[in-house]
């Protein structure tokens, strides 16, 4: 009986085991991945090299490097992520379009072809590690919010904690910006991003940003999203977007190969422009992160960007002194600003989207009319007054503007080489304040929401807050607190 009931139980046991291997679900097959390096490189390599190589970059185009094909050449951009049809290199290989590659030869193989085709059509990634970031990409941002919010103003919230080492100085003010609606302040610092209440002056959270030195920090035009962009130079650029309330890494854009020095999101949180040392201005998805628009026409480092508040237009400015202001839907170019004949230090449209104020090395602050493009007032706006005038004596160099900030009220910040900050009318025409006192030369300079307090920081990593009202000094703030 015993032996029976054991029998019984093997063999149930059996039936059980094959029932499960028998209803098992097949495997999931492994989604497939193309990339430049592994799969496309080789390919254009073998065809395409001797003729688009670093020392014979025939039409500007250099395919043997992922950033330099990214780049595109001098007919344009050669890869358009998600869309071969819409590829330069695709139509060229494919014989879809002239000039047909290779020249005087048949096109590729058709499954070599197919390859190319899928690389575009995952997006374009460099490895499988972006291609995975892509595959994941989109991100739900809010597309209809312009102007401020519907009730409280965002304020950080239970930040995470971080932990990051304390450096062994202060870094410099390279980026700074107010919340247009909240009293909040965001200063970068050494891979990180300080939250400062500018109120009662107190720290309230920071936020980590290992990409290394943050060169750009911008609030969304209705406060809800922090931009920051920058790197490490002659390595990688990136530009990142946090959740201001909660602190959360939302998405990132760029894949640059140097640091991004400008950037900006446009009000309505669709597009978020950034350039740097390639000397181009590109524009971005913010949900996909796809490249929408891919600019040419600056002559030197892109220095400056931002797009007006009603976003219609976006303005950028180059390390030789070009001002360009371009269309932000199309990427068409509205009008060029040639009046500046040193360095864009920086650029600040007025809230009303009628006046761009741009200021250089030159040591000039020049307002802009959006409608008509003309300059309707040049401030020499940080000249040196009485002792320090006559001691450098007439043939002195105008100190240099370091920075611009129109505030939400309508006045206007700048901050220069002579080690002063100063406050402006909406027209320019007349000085309200003037701020001294700063260590070292102040490099950026904000405007508080309420237009009541101006915040400037030096290169040594000290901010100085100051009432405008009454000039009097509020307190001072850090990079390294």
């Amino acid at each position: 009986m015993k032996f029976n009931l054991l029998v019984c139980g093997i063999a149930a046991l059996w039936c059980a085991s094959a029932f499960a291997q028998e209803s098992k679900p097949e495997a999931a097959k492994p989604k497939e991945v193309v990339t430049y390096k592994d799969h496309v490189a080789p390919i254009l390599r073998k065809h395409c090299g001797n003729c688009h190589n670093p020392d014979k970059a025939t039409s500007d185009l250099n395919v043997l490097t992922y950033q330099t094909l990214i780049s595109g050449g001098s007919s344009g951009e050669a890869i358009s992520p998600g869309s071969p049809d819409q590829s330069l290199l695709y139509r060229a290989v494919t014989h879809a379009a002239e000039p047909f590659m290779p020249p005087g030869r048949p096109k590729l193989a058709d499954a070599e072809l197919a390859v190319i085709r899928k690389w575009i059509e995952l997006g374009a990634p460099e490895t499988a590690v972006s291609a995975a970031k892509l595959s994941i990409r989109k991100v739900e941002i809010d597309l209809s919010s312009v102007g401020k919010p519907e009730g409280p103003p965002p304020m950080p919230e239970k930040l995470p904690e971080v932990s990051l080492p304390k450096t062994s100085r202060a870094h410099p003010v390279m980026a700074m910006a107010t919340s247009p609606w909240a009293p909040l302040l965001a200063v970068g610092g050494h891979e990180r991003i300080l939250l400062y209440n500018t109120n009662d002056l107190k720290l309230i959270g920071t936020l980590p940003f290992p990409e290394r030195i943050p060169h750009v920090l911008k609030f969304s035009r209705n406060g809800k999203l922090l931009l920051a962009a920058g790197g490490r130079g002659a390595d990688v650029g990136k530009v990142v977007l946090f959740d201001v309330t909660t602190g959360k890494r939302i998405t990132e854009v760029g894949e640059e190969s140097d640091a991004v020095l400008a950037a900006d999101i446009s009000p309505n949180q669709k597009w978020i422009a950034l350039g740097g040392p390639a000397k181009l201005v590109k524009i971005y998805s913010t949900e996909t992160g796809e490249l929408k628009h891919k600019i040419k026409k600056h002559t030197d480092w892109v220095t400056s960007i931002e797009f007006s508040p009603n976003g219609e237009m976006l303005a950028s400015g180059d390390r030789n002194g070009g001002v360009y202001v371009w269309e932000a839907e199309t990427g068409g170019i509205v009008f060029t600003l040639g009046d500046h004949k040193d360095m864009i230090t920086d650029l600040s449209w007025r809230a009303d989207s009628e006046m761009l104020a741009t200021s250089s090395e030159d040591g000039r602050v020049i307002l802009w009319y959006a409608e008509d493009g003309f300059p309707t007032r040049t401030l020499t706006a940080h000249a040196l007054e009485g002792a320090a005038a006559r001691a450098a004596g007439p043939r002195a160099k105008v100190p240099g503007v370091m920075s611009v900030n129109y505030a939400p009220t309508g006045i206007f910040a700048t901050a220069g080489r002579d080690k002063s900050a100063r406050v402006w009318n909406s027209s320019g025409a007349n000085l309200l304040a003037k701020f001294e006192g700063f260590a070292d030369i102040p490099l950026r300079v904000v405007v508080t929401h309420d237009g009541e307090r101006l915040i400037a920081g030096d290169f040594t990593g000290t901010l100085r807050v100051w009432s405008i009202k009454d000039k009097s000094l509020l307190g001072e703030l850090s990079t390294n607190p």
